[in-house]
Order: C-alpha cells, then structure tokens, then sequence
C-alpha cells in the first residue's frame, strides 16, 4: 500500500500582517498533528524563526527550519523543495506549514509545492492586516509607501496574495470601523469571489481551519479569482463596430497552464462567455466597487499604451486580461495591473497564425472557436477585466480606445 503523502500548508501575507503570530497559535494547538516549520526571511539572520520558537515556546528548534538571505519564490525555491524533501524523509512530521517572506508572491511558491511528489499541497492561507487595506483600497486616500519593498508595488502584492489562496484570514479587524471593514469585505469580493473567508484579531484562528483542511486546487484557486470569473461571465464594453458576435469564447495555442517568467505568470483564458447588456456604467455596489469588461477586435499600438499606463487610473484596483499588439499581431500578452504595477507578458501565439490545415482542424474540433472567429482577425482580441473603485466606465474605455492603433 502506497504511503500517504504529507500534507503541506501555506501561509503567506504582507509584512506585519500578523502569519507568525498565526503560526504561533496553530503550533501551540497542535491538536495531534506533528508539524515542522520552514519559514522564509530576506535578511541573513531570520528574525521569525526565533519568534516562532519563544511564542510558541519550542524547545525543540530543529522542528523549525529557516531559509535566508533569498525569497522562495524565485531564487530559493529548490532550496526549498528539497528541505522539505528532507523533512518527509525523516519521517518525524506529518505535516509541514511554510511560512513565505511577506515580500513573497504565493503562486510560484505553490507551483514548486506541488512538484515534491511526496507531498501533497492542503491548503494555501493569506493573511491581511484589515487597517492596511482599509490604507490601500479606501479610494485612493493613501499613496502607497513603497520603502519596505524598494520598488516593488504594495498593493500589487496584496492583490496576489488575496487572489491566490484557498483560505484568507483578515486579521486586525479590531483596528478599523465596521463600515471601513465592509467596504474592504467588498474589495476582496470582487477580487476572489467566493474564497473562505476568517475575519479575526491577534491571529486568533482555530486549528482545524488551517491545517487538514483539504481545500487546495491550483486550476480551482487561479480560476476563482474575480478578474478570471469576469471574464467568462461579465458584461462586455464593446464598441460598436464590433457587437455581431453575442458570445465569446477564446483559446489560444502553444501554452502551458504552467509556465511562468521570474515575476510575472500567464494562464491560458478559454471558454469565455459573455452577456451583452449595451453600454451602461460599471456594475457598482453602495461602496463604489465595480467591474467590467473592455472588449475589442483591434490591437494596441504599443507606444499609446505605453504613454497610457503613465497616467494610469489610481482608482482601477485591478486589470487583467488578453490583449495584442499592431506591430507584433502573431503573439497573444497577459496584460495586467495591480495598483501601479503594470505588465505584459507572453502568452503563446493566436490560432490565427497558425498554418491553414492546423487552423481547420483547430476549428472543426472546437466549434466554440468557430463561433467567436473573426473573418478578418481570427481569434485575435483585446479582452481585459477592470475592478476598481467608482469606475467612470465610458471615460476608462475611451482612454484606452485612444491606445488602439
């Protein structure tokens, strides 16, 4: 009989969102689990580590294993698959809990994860501190402070880090007013709806909640994300050359669901379907957070997009998308923003430019693509989710209708 596989959890989050007070707590209620630590600081010495030890008050510090002077999410990551390696091994813990860096971008950390074969990937739990949201996402009141990071963007990797889990714990919630705190419940609703959701302060979690929950699926955990389910869902901002088509569903070849640049990571968007519902504002609630989808069958010219995203909205909290270009019309980009981080990055070639026999068989194969197919530009399109806050809708699609070539 084949040996279990150890599960593995998970726990990423913003610096001082409170995960090693979290930590703490699960280690000090075990509740017969027999849990090992690998926790993850950029400096050289690892300051958690030792507080992970004197708060839970771990006398035995080899069930703690500290990873420095480096981020498991890039240029620590085999370090880190084979420590764990190492940890089954000994065959001393079933269960492994991997506190990241609050600087650490959990979906390549997660890819990693579910490379070790001997373990298996339980849960992914992000924690946000209630008040820093509040700062970040409160319409723009605040700039964001980007000392702790140097030039990497806050709000980007909170947006990640709320996107990318399985489980989020908003901690702190004792820090902000009952409407601040429902207005940020409406941010994270609209960026990762339908996510589990633990509202508490001090890292008061129960254990049950972390650990063997069983909740984790990459395909499922990248696909809930809101700008993903706009996609296939949402009302489409199109114009008014191009309203003959009543849905829209798109492949592209040539991609892995897996692959990934050092900072940036493209999945493949299919089967997208979409409502037609004229050209109204954005859907909002009370608070002013709304979404909607910017659709058209032409690209953009680079340099007015470029020129563009330097004055880009401080009010769209997220972009996400697919999108191309008029001096580089075979390539499909991931085009997407997180607060001031803006990018583009391959994501395989459109169908279109494939040879005339594959495109055919292509075609006949997936008749959703013949559906959506442009006599002139294929399955070529610009389609790109916008979330933000009191969104002027006709002024965002104007703008970036500017950028077109």
């Amino acid at each position: 009989m084949a040996k279990a596989k150890t599960p593995m959890a998970l726990l990423c989050g913003y610096l001082g969102a409170g995960k090693t007070t979290l930590l703490n707590q699960v280690l000090s209620n075990q509740k017969g689990y027999k849990v090992a630590v690998i926790v993850n600081d950029i400096g050289e010495v690892n300051v958690d580590a030792k507080l992970i030890a004197d708060g839970a008050k771990i006398t035995d510090t080899s069930d703690i294993v500290p990873l420095t002077n480096g981020c498991i999410c890039c240029t620590l990551k085999s370090q880190l698959a084979q420590n764990i390696e190492n940890l089954i091994k000994s065959g001393k813990y079933d269960y492994i809990m991997i506190e990241a860096s609050g600087v650490c971008e959990p979906m390549p950390i997660a890819q990693e994860l579910e490379t070790i074969k001997n373990g298996v990937l339980d849960n992914v739990v992000g924690v946000v501190d209630a008040a820093r949201l509040v700062d970040e996402f409160a319409g723009g009141n605040k700039l964001l402070n980007k000392e702790a990071i140097g030039e990497e963007d806050i709000e980007s990797l909170l947006v990640q880090q709320i996107e990318f889990c399985s489980t989020l714990v908003i901690n702190k919630k004792d820090l902000v007013t009952e409407d601040e705190f429902k207005k940020v419940r409406k941010v994270i609703e609209a960026l990762h709806p339908g996510v589990k959701i633990i509202e508490t302060d001090h890292g008061k979690v129960d254990v049950s909640e972390v650990l063997g929950t069983h909740s984790f699926d990459f395909e499922q955990v990248y696909a809930s994300a809101g700008w993903c389910k706009q996609l296939e869902e949402g009302e489409i901002d199109e114009d008014d050359d191009d309203d003959d088509h009543d849905e829209h569903e798109h492949h592209h070849h040539d991609h892995d669901e897996h692959d990934e640049h050092e900072h940036h990571h493209d999945h493949e968007h299919h089967h997208h379907e979409h409502k037609h519902d004229g050209d109204s504002g954005a859907d909002e609630d009370e608070y002013g957070i709304g979404t909607f989808i910017y659709y058209r069958r032409k690209p953009f010219d680079r340099q007015k997009l470029d020129e563009f995203a330097g004055k880009w909205p401080k009010n769209i909290i997220r972009c996400k998308g697919l999108i191309w270009f008029a001096d580089e019309d075979d390539m499909a980009y991931v085009f997407e923003t997180s607060g001031r981080q803006i990018q583009a990055g391959y994501s395989g070639q459109w169908i279109a430019t494939s040879p005339e026999k594959e495109q055919k068989k292509i075609l006949a194969q997936n008749p959703e693509i013949q559906k959506e197919w442009d006599p002139k530009v294929g399955d070529r399109m610009i389609k790109l989710c916008i979330i933000g806050q009191n969104l002027d809708k006709k002024a965002i699609a104007n703008a970036l209708d500017a950028c077109l070539a």
